[in-house]
């Protein structure tokens, strides 16, 4: 972040030189050299060992968020089974080649978009759903559109909320 910070300042002339730079910012003179020079962030050099590139994380992250936002939050291993869907549609290697994607993947997916919490959920028990008619179910989504007129709830104010615990997206 620094480094970037180093890199707009010299650019704009906020610093006159790169030690200048380097000296205020507390980053390294020759990492700040490299950048200038066109050279990759340490993110950007190890794009291309990622199993998935770029552009196809964002994808999936927006895909993940926007699932969650609608009130159906993914599971860890659908996670996976949609990103090994992305990279052998994009692949032209028979899918006997492909190595699969390892079990220390998910960390690594989330330690680079931390912003997407995992949260843990439980089933509900099959006799609850058993026990839950037609009749209720309209009869809590009409009470339920009924009060967020009412009070004029924003969309953005509501969460998905039971007892193991709460969404937020």
């Amino acid at each position: 972040m620094q480094t970037e910070i180093a890199i707009e300042g010299i650019e704009t002339g906020t610093y006159m030189s790169i030690d200048h730079a380097a000296k205020a910012l507390g980053v390294s003179r020759t990492t700040l050299r490299r950048r200038l020079k066109g050279g990759k962030t340490r993110k950007q050099a190890r794009e291309s060992m990622q199993l998935l590139s770029a552009q196809e994380e964002k994808a999936l992250v927006d895909w993940i968020a926007n699932a969650a936002a609608s009130g159906n939050p993914v599971t860890q291993a659908y996670i996976k089974e949609v990103a090994e869907g992305i990279r052998k549609s994009r692949t032209e290697v028979t899918p006997e080649y492909l190595r699969p994607i390892g079990s220390s993947w998910l960390q690594a997916f989330f330690r680079r978009h931390p912003h997407l919490k995992t949260k843990l959920s439980r089933a509900i028990e099959m006799a609850r759903v058993k026990d839950i008619t037609r009749e209720q179910v309209v009869n809590f989504n009409q009470d339920f559109r009924r009060i967020i007129k009412d009070k004029n709830i924003k969309q953005d104010n509501i969460y998905n909320c039971d007892e193991t615990g709460m969404t937020f997206c």
